[in-house]
């Protein structure tokens, strides 16, 4: 099978399914002349007078189903039918299923002209009008794979474009200008992705093409030198600093972010004759997604039909506020209304990664001062850019001129630090931005629960004791701790070359603690153990908590060790999973999930597992090897040593 048919079929059948899950579909083909064909869906009746002589069927569960109008008696005919049929519909033969027709004239033999399986005429007689019922119901199915040539500048522009080679493609039925860039609509996605492939498009960079992760990185550091926005003071954290016998200092990075769910992002978009449309995807805010497409469509919400499918990965990229994929979609279908088909816009993971709405890049500046053995002054500038600026979270989530998620888990930590300041600098960039799985807390407690380690190392102190001191007013974060503790044999000193990170932290309503073990074995670390404790309130399901706190695990991982989005001239520099790496099989480690029984009230599970990765994971690596890292990822660095 050709790779052209084999993306034909992934593309037919995800449209089979998604047809399903709008309440089922049949298809209804009659052979006299001319050829007609009906599509019904479940809540509508069919017609008294329809007596088609083959149907289609598509179920609500995605299951197509072939009336064969010849009985099966060991000869292989109802193979024989499907086979016919799928071969004009790109189907696998294999996952249909045949099932005889009803007693009806409807199905009668064409060479006898009753309904009659005999003299060797099943086969000769049927081919024809199964390949014509085939060849329809193909016509009628195909969803015109979409891809995008989006601009590679964020806030850059489209100067020009020739697509008249991409148009002589095999399958290529438009190329349009949309506000997103320049669509090549094909009848499979294999067919459009080559198409777009020969286009030849100059654009205007505009202000991000002068984005550079580099010098990003040198003026966040610069902005943290200096005071921010206050987001939280309690005392006067200045003059504690005076005072104190000690003072530790460092500043911690995290870069841009994609958050790469496996299942690229796609939007099916039927225009209704009239107006209105129907529309599948995938999306965790239909909220938002539903009045920006009636809006765009210019019509009534009660005329557009949008329905949910299995979102696949999601991580906070499917819930956008403004819609970016599903507006696509619907300037797409809107370009291409004069093709009168379903259009399906299809995302590769290039697509995924150029693609903007990442995790903020972050730079944080962290000052402890420390007096009598204790930490009586704390200091957390944070430095980046705003999510919730510009969307309708805005006034809600911004107070005077502070966005609460850029500092969420460092304007609330809970230590017990009697002069404590927490400052922002927002940062303004073309680069658009979204929450990532844990949002402000995969940043601020990075940095936090490291210069916690450091200020342990600082008064030699045991990290799990100093934590066990500032956590003593909150008994659900210490017990998180002493759990995991506890289950990781904490006292016990782990093998050479082993090192261990140990941290805690709120956030979304739940309470979570992780143990790592890890070593450095030829520039590389190997991550040996995770142990997590995690307090949510009354548990519903034990099994999905200890599911989301390892899927949390691993996602968290791929972030510390791995994954980052950079800039250089203006373009994201990563394109695939070879160089936007994940944690692999051989990589990922033993996850181990402790769940505190509690009658607490319930919180968050699935964000509440990634803010403590990153942390206990450089403790670990500086424990085995001797380095600090504090700026995310850290695999490059450690290959240096």
């Amino acid at each position: 099978m050709s790779l052209l048919t084999q993306n034909a079929l992934r593309t037919r059948r995800r449209f089979l399914a998604e047809m399903a899950a709008g309440g089922g579909f049949v298809l209804g083909l009659s052979f006299g002349s001319p050829l007609r064909a009906v599509v019904l869906t479940n809540d509508e009746k069919v017609p008294e007078e329809f007596a088609p002589n083959a149907f289609i069927r598509i179920g609500t569960d995605g299951q197509v189903t072939i009336i064969a109008k010849h009985d099966e008696m060991g000869q292989g005919i109802h193979t024989g039918l499907a086979i016919a049929i799928c071969e004009e519909l790109e189907f696998d033969v294999e996952k249909v299923r045949v099932v005889p027709a009803p007693a009806n004239a409807s199905y009668g033999n064409s060479a006898y002209q009753v309904q009659v399986t005999g003299g060797s005429t099943s086969t000769w007689s049927s081919f024809d009008q199964q390949r014509r019922a085939g060849a329809v119901a193909r016509t009628m199915l195909i969803a015109a794979a979409a891809k995008f040539a989006r601009c590679p500048y964020f806030g850059g522009t489209l100067k020009r474009f020739d697509g008249e080679a991409a148009r002589a493609m095999p399958g290529v039925k438009a190329v349009i200008q949309v506000p997103s860039g320049v669509a090549v609509i094909a009848t499979g996605f294999w067919a459009a992705e080559k198409a777009r492939e020969t286009l030849e498009v100059q654009w205007e960079p505009g202000p991000g093409g002068m984005l550079d992760s580099e010098r990003l990185f040198r003026e966040y550091r610069e902005k943290s030198e200096t005071p921010g926005l206050v987001a939280r003071k309690d005392g006067d954290a200045e003059a504690a600093f005076a005072g104190a016998d000690k003072i530790v200092e460092a500043t911690y990075e995290v870069p841009f972010q994609a958050h790469a769910p496996m299942e690229p992002l796609s939007c099916l978009v039927t225009l209704r004759e009239g107006g209105g449309a129907d529309i599948v995807t995938g999306s965790q805010m239909f909220g938002a997604d539903h009045p920006a497409a009636a809006r765009r469509l210019g019509v009534p919400i009660d005329q557009v039909r949008m329905t949910n499918s299995y979102l696949g990965g999601g991580f906070g990229r499917r819930a956008n506020p403004q819609s970016d994929f599903v507006l696509e979609a619907v300037e797409v279908a809107i370009a291409a209304k004069h093709l009168k088909a379903p259009i399906q816009t299809v995302w590769t993971r290039q697509d995924d990664l150029h693609g903007g709405w990442y995790r903020p890049m972050f730079v944080n500046a962290v000052k402890a001062g420390i007096r009598d053995g204790k930490v009586v002054a704390w200091r957390h500038r944070v430095v980046g850019q705003s999510i919730s600026e510009g969307t309708p979270f805005a006034p809600m989530l911004i107070q005077n001129g502070v966005d609460t998620m850029s500092v969420e888990g460092a304007s609330d930590m809970p230590h017990g630090i009697p002069n404590l300041s927490v400052e922002l600098h927002t940062v303004s960039l073309p680069v658009p931005v979204l929450w990532w799985r844990s949002v402000g807390h995969s940043n601020t407690a990075f940095a936090k629960e490291s210069a916690i380690d450091e200020c342990a190392v600082a008064m030699e102190k045991d990290p799990y004791e100093l934590r066990r001191e500032l956590l003593a007013d909150h008994p659900r974060l210490l017990r998180v701790l002493d759990l995991v503790a506890e289950k990781a044999n904490w006292k016990k000193k782990p093998k050479p070359g082993v090192g261990r990170g140990i941290a805690a932290h709120e956030s979304f309503k739940g309470f979570a603690a992780h143990v790592v073990e890890a070593s450095v074995e030829g520039g590389v670390p190997k991550i040996h153990r995770v142990v997590c404790a995690i307090d949510c309130g009354l548990v519903v399901n034990p099994d999905q908590v200890e599911s989301q706190m390892q899927g949390a695990a691993n996602f968290a991982l791929s972030a510390t060790l791995h994954s980052q989005i950079t800039f250089k001239d203006g373009q994201v520099e990563q394109t695939t999973f070879h160089d936007f790496e994940i944690v692999r099989m051989n990589e990922s480690p033993r996850v181990e999930v402790h769940i505190v029984d509690s009658s607490d009230p319930m919180g968050g599970i699935g964000e509440v597992g990634v803010p403590g990765i990153a942390s206990a994971t450089c403790s670990a690596l500086f424990e085995a090897c001797g380095m600090r890292v504090r700026s995310l990822p850290v695999g490059d660095q450690l290959a240096e040593m």
